[in-house]
């Protein structure tokens, strides 16, 4: 990590300093339990970034185990249409279907507008059917 080389001091290197000593120098004893908080500091910041990248490398690894997942997945959520096939009243049914080959596209295309043709022959005649009764009630 870029972080981690930037970082000059560890528990280790603060331990280790040593200090010239003077004759106005500060109190030995409030210096060693000042650097002894540091070096604590240190010690679980290191503990903390470690079990951060080990997290991270967890993750990683599961994203990178459900992407492969995903691409090796079949594509079983998509329909084909197939028109010989009736599901109710003028339509027909949807079949799992994986689409591989342009054949299956072409016919899939060509369900889909015959089953437009359907539906908009039954819309018109529904059309027409409302037409004549609004005429029937309006010549009475």
């Amino acid at each position: 990590m870029a972080a981690m080389n930037q970082v000059k001091l560890n528990a280790d290197a603060i331990l280790k300093k040593q200090f010239k000593r003077s004759m106005k120098g500060y109190d030995e004893q409030e210096v060693d339990s000042y650097l002894d908080q540091i070096i604590s500091d240190y010690k679980a910041f290191e503990s903390i970034i470690e079990n951060q990248q080990e997290q991270i490398e967890e993750l990683q690894k599961s994203l990178q185990e459900k992407y492969e997942q995903q691409e090796q997945k079949p594509a079983d959520d998509v329909k084909e249409y197939h028109p010989g096939q009736s599901a109710g009243p003028g339509l027909g049914t949807a079949q799992t279907a994986t689409f591989g080959s342009p054949n299956n596209a072409e016919t899939t295309n060509m369900a889909i507008i015959q089953r437009l043709s359907t539906l908009e022959r039954k819309v018109f005649n529904l059309e027409q059917r409302v037409n004549r009764q609004n005429r029937t009630f309006s010549a009475n």
